[in-house]
Formats: C-alpha cells, structure tokens, sequence
C-alpha cells in the first residue's frame, strides 16, 4: 500500500497483519502494520525521517496518533502502537532526530527537530484515510524526550521540513498525550547546563513553554510514572537556585516557575525529579485555564509499565480524542 503522489520515495519494507490481545476491556481487534515508510524527501539538518503505521484492519474512520518515541528509535514504541491501534486508532511511529536524542542540540538542530516532527504529523494527517484513519482528530504522543518533542510541535507550531511529504503547513492538533515528558525545564538534556547560557535560543527553540499562553485551548493529557526517582539520572540536585550559572537560572529567568516548584513543595529535598517536574508543567497548565489532566501510572518506571500501568496509559488515549 504506498501512499499516492509518493511512490518511490517510500520504502516498504514490511506488511502484515497480528492479533494484539492484551488491551483496555480485553478488545482484540486484527492490526496491520506498515513499516518503514518515508516522510521526507530530504532534510538538510538531519537524517530523513520514516514511520511505522499501526491500523486496525477493521473499516474506520479512526482517530489518528502520531507518536514520538524518546529512546534511540521508534521501536521502543512497538508495542505501544500495537496496543493503542487495538483500542481504535490509526498510529503513526515515527523517527525523529536522528542520532541527537541524547545530546544536547545547537540551536539549528532543535529547529530541525520541529520542523521534522511537524513533518510527521503532516504526513500522517495526508495520508491517515488511506488506512482508515479520520485526519479530524488528530492526536500528538511523545514518550520522554519524544513528549518534549511532541509539546513542540503542538505549542510551538513549527513549519514542516521543506522536504516534507505531507503538507507545508501545520494544521490543528486536537490532543497532546505525554508521558514523562519534561518540556517546562528540560531536565533531560544535561549538556545544556553549558549551553544555555552561551545560547538563549536554545531554550526557546525546544521548551515551547513561552508559547503556552498563546494555545489556552489546547488538550493536554500527562502521564507520570509511579516511580520516578533514580530511574534512568533523571533527577537533578539544586543546590544554588541562585547562583547565575547553575542549571535552574537559565530555565527560569523570572522565578515564576521557582514560586511554583516551591508552592508544590517540590524543593523541600533539594532534589527536582522527573515527577515533580511533571506536577510544574500540571500546574502551569492548569493556572491559565488549559483542559489538562495528570494521571499516574501505578508501579510504572520512566522505562517501564506495569500491567496497571498500561491501563491507565491505553485510557489517555480514548480521553484524548473525546470531544468535550
């Protein structure tokens, strides 16, 4: 099945239907995947980005998920994608970034991650239909630093690469599902600490928090881990708020989001985990008027969920494309 306008640009490497059992309510449903699928022509900054497509076989029309993964590819959202299709959903898994995960970016690359990603979803929402998908609801997930990249495109709202496959415009995102995703302060990328503040841009480039404002509207579904400290550095000592070259200074010229931390009591320790950063982003959110929840995932770590982990993680998906 190759998408119209594109043959030979898109590389299909596999096609094949499985029975996903396991999913919310013991739904099991035949899911068709297609592999590796190109979504850009070319792209000047980073490696051209392919996706996976996750489909019911049953006849739709379905919502549609892009997803973002946050470890070295988009296999680490396999079964993610498998499960979620299961429920009722045409899911596209998509590469993004190739090879800068988990280095920090110069401020050309974080740009080029944007503009990648909203490539993706440009993609997706064009060719959505011919997988039985419905490109009326379109819904962002991102898993770690892929739900950072996930924010950015939902709030920032970069153009799609010049190469990109789908369209040149961003169109409307109707939901943003986020797991661990820490795209307020950006505890993730550690290299930063030296880079920020030789570059200022770099924090507007890819913590879209300055744009939240602008997009009050917007859905946003969170989910934390259960069990977020020690797992995979990802809680960070402040030891001096105050000082200008420590890592919370360049995050947060203001203090507002210092008053805050404080005000959730997540500085009590000394220490900012990935959860307390998620209760941040819950309550900034929430301050403005944005239809945002937080649900945990019970005895989940930031690489794994546990079986009521998954639940709760498959039922943020139903509550992102519901129509309030």
């Amino acid at each position: 099945m190759n998408p119209s306008g594109t043959a030979g640009r898109l590389l299909v490497a596999l096609a094949f239907v499985a029975l996903v059992g396991g999913c919310a309510g013991g739904a099991t449903r035949s899911v068709t995947k297609t592999a590796d699928l190109a979504y850009e022509s070319a792209n000047p900054v980073l490696t051209p980005g392919v996706l996976d497509v996750y489909a019911p076989a049953k006849a739709g029309p379905w919502p549609v998920v892009v997803m973002f993964h946050g470890g070295p590819d988009k296999g680490d959202l396999s079964e993610h994608a498998r499960r979620v299709a299961d429920l009722g959903f045409v899911v596209f898994n998509a590469t993004w970034g190739a090879g800068r995960q988990n280095t920090a970016p110069t401020y050309d690359e974080a740009r080029a991650i944007g503009s990648q990603a909203a490539c993706a979803v440009e993609f997706a929402r064009a060719h959505a239909a011919e997988y039985g998908g419905d490109p009326a609801t379109m819904i962002v997930f991102g898993h770690s630093k892929g739900a950072n990249t996930g924010a950015l495109v939902t709030f920032a709202r970069p153009e799609p690469t010049a190469g990109c496959l789908g369209g040149a415009t961003l169109g409307a995102i109707d939901a943003l599902v986020t797991r661990d995703g820490d795209w307020l302060l950006q505890l993730t990328f550690l290299g930063w600490d030296r880079l920020l503040p030789a570059d200022p841009r770099l924090m507007t480039s890819l913590t879209p928090w300055t744009y939240l404002a602008g997009h009050k509207d917007q859905k946003v579904v969170m989910l934390a881990s259960e069990i977020p400290k020690g797992d995979d550095n990802l809680d960070r000592p402040l030891p001096d708020l105050e000082a200008t070259n420590a890592f919370f200074a360049p995050r947060d010229p203001t203090g507002v989001l210092r008053r805050q931390l404080e005000a959730n009591g997540a500085l009590t320790d000394g220490i900012l985990d990935l959860r307390e950063a998620q209760e941040l982003l819950f309550s900034v959110l929430g301050a403005q008027g944005s239809p945002v929840s937080l649900d945990v995932l019970p005895g989940s770590t930031h690489i794994s969920l546990s079986d009521a982990g998954w639940k709760v993680f498959l039922a943020a998906f139903p509550k992102a494309a519901a129509k309030d």
